[in-house]
């Protein structure tokens, strides 16, 4: 069935928006939970939002010592994006997006890159990934997951449904993404109980949160809610 990672991939409509003749990245809210197999979250998805779109597909991620709170995603062989997690705002994740291109990659792109990765030898064009990922040290974290998603969109929220393989495990996920955190909670009031510890992509491939950071909350109307239950599967 199909996918998004941690954020990509997404409706460019959700992800910029236009400011005068600019281009905007405005902060997008995530939750991301990982029910088992006889939670009732994932078939309330579906009843919520209808129809979506099916997609399989391979994503690379990965993770920088130098810049600890940026996720790097390789969709598949077609795009690179760069995400930064700046922080924690209730049971949500916040992002923004720092780069995305195709390939071959953009200059400014590898720019971004060689900040992310200071000692690797990143003068020369990135045409394909595999260019990027033989510079790379080879104690770079970095994750390989398959993925089966479906993704659906409604009213300003984008939700989505992965079954995942990363190495020797296999997982079910959703997520909620919105550049409203309101508009995240208020779907989530909609789902069945227990409320699921919010867990991104890059904490779940590292066994543990790689970024911390506390947000003041985004909007008057959002309010914090109780994680109530947790459950993954490994």
């Amino acid at each position: 069935m199909e996918p998004m990672g941690a954020l990509p991939v997404l409706n460019p409509d959700l992800i910029t928006e236009k400011s005068g003749s600019s281009m905007t990245r405005p902060t997008l809210f995530e939750y991301r939970a990982w029910p088992s197999q006889d939670m009732p979250h994932i078939e309330a998805l579906h009843h919520l939002f209808g129809l979506g779109l099916a997609e399989i597909r391979t994503d690379t991620y990965i993770f920088s010592d130098a810049r600890p709170n940026w996720l790097i995603v390789l969709h598949g062989a077609a795009e690179l994006e760069i995400l930064e997690k700046t922080g924690e705002d209730g049971v949500l994740s916040a992002w923004k997006v720092v780069a995305r291109s195709e390939f071959p990659l953009r200059r400014s792109v590898v720019r971004n890159l060689q900040d992310a990765f200071p000692t690797a030898d990143l003068s020369h064009r990135i045409l394909v990934p595999g260019d990027l990922i033989s510079w790379l040290d080879m104690n770079t974290a970095m994750f390989t997951v398959n993925k089966r998603t479906v993704q659906f969109q409604r009213d300003g929220c984008v939700a989505e449904f992965s079954q995942i393989e990363a190495g020797d495990r296999r997982a079910e996920t959703f997520s909620l993404i919105s550049k409203r955190a309101d508009t995240v909670t208020e779907v989530l009031d909609l789902l069945p109980d227990p409320r699921l510890e919010n867990v991104d992509y890059g904490s779940w491939l590292k066994g543990h949160p790689w970024s911390e950071q506390v947000l003041e909350p985004a909007a008057k109307s959002y309010r914090p809610m109780p994680v109530l239950g947790a459950a993954r599967v490994a």
